[in-house]
């Protein structure tokens, strides 16, 4: 990634280590030239980063349907007081807690 930026007014290659502090969800902030005091707007743009990894299916172990997006006890909080597995679909793990909603 490229630290600087060149002023447009004057030309002068400012530092950019700072502007990633705080960035806006627009990407875009205003600099004030290290040279000529003018502001302008700069645009950041960040270059896509790729990863691979395998996708790993579990059983829920209450109706064994595999997910890749399990439940699991000890990740969530709260947990269902009245469930004994440790794995569960998003589903099952819905359901449970709308079960312990129902009965308070």
């Amino acid at each position: 990634m490229n630290d600087t930026v060149e002023c447009p007014y004057c030309g002068h290659e400012n530092d950019m280590s700072d502007g990633l502090t705080d960035l806006s969800s627009d990407n875009k902030f205003d600099h004030e030239c290290s040279c000529c005091e003018r502001e302008f707007e700069v645009e950041v743009e960040f270059d896509p980063i790729y990863s691979a990894s395998e996708i790993v299916y579990v059983s829920c172990e209450k109706c064994g349907v595999e997910t890749r997006d399990p439940a699991k006890k000890g990740s969530i909080f709260p947990w269902p007081q009245f469930i004994d597995q440790n794995t569960l679909c998003r589903s099952c793990f819905l359901r449970a807690h709308q079960e312990e909603y129902d009965k308070c």
